[in-house]
């Protein structure tokens, strides 16, 4: 039977992928298989065997409790859901002992990502695009209440931040005007695909653009 690891539509298309409790128990049995003060290094967080793993993510920690099998928003933060709970136990398993690159680059570049950011794989850009189109300032705002500061760009209005410890995001808005509608482009830390696949990036983008529209 396929599971969230191999089905190709848009888990929030789906009513039985809507929360933390609806994420297969492999991906969690991935992350207790590893040692979790080796995961702790390498991702970023910190391990106790009482919380489980504090992970910094989009401006807050979350607390990734490995006994309840459950997700814990900081104060003032959306509850995890699905795509959230997949993002952060992914890169757990996944993250490596690299840091970054320091360099930005777009999805494409990603290895496999010409080929992945596709059809049902596009990165979601319209909640922001619909929200901010005529108010770039306010993105630059929310923005910031997700740990992403201002950053500079040839043209639009951009930011950039650690999503996760070891995956930088950047995003350009480019208002929309008489003529064109508003846009929206994504970038990634070069490394970012070594520490999280691209699914794992996609549900990343999936749950930061809704979070950014909230």
């Amino acid at each position: 039977m396929a599971t969230e690891k191999d089905n190709p539509a848009r888990p929030e298309e789906i009513s039985r992928y809507s929360a933390v409790a609806d994420v297969a128990p492999e991906l969690w049995a991935d992350v207790e298989a590893l040692p979790p003060e080796q995961v702790a290094a390498r991702a970023g967080a910190i391990w106790s065997p009482e919380r489980g793993f504090t992970l910094p993510y989009m401006g807050g920690d979350y607390v990734v409790d490995m006994a309840g099998r459950d997700i814990i928003a900081p104060p003032g933060h959306q509850p995890a859901g699905f795509q959230k709970a997949l993002a952060l136990l992914c890169y757990l398993a996944q993250a490596q002992d690299l840091g970054q690159a320091g360099r930005m680059i777009t999805a494409r570049e990603l290895n496999g990502g010409a080929m992945f950011f596709t059809g049902p794989h596009a990165l979601l850009t319209e909640p922001v695009t619909a929200k901010f189109g005529r108010g770039p300032e306010a993105f630059l705002r929310r923005a910031a209440s997700l740990g992403m500061a201002p950053a500079e760009s040839a043209s639009g209005f951009a930011c950039q931040g650690n999503v996760l410890p070891n995956i930088a995001v950047g995003c350009v808005l480019h208002p929309e005007d008489d003529e064109f509608p508003a846009e929206l482009t994504y970038t990634f830390d070069a490394y970012a695909h070594y520490h999280l696949a691209l699914d794992g990036l996609w549900a990343v983008i999936n749950v930061l653009a809704v979070e950014l529209a909230a």
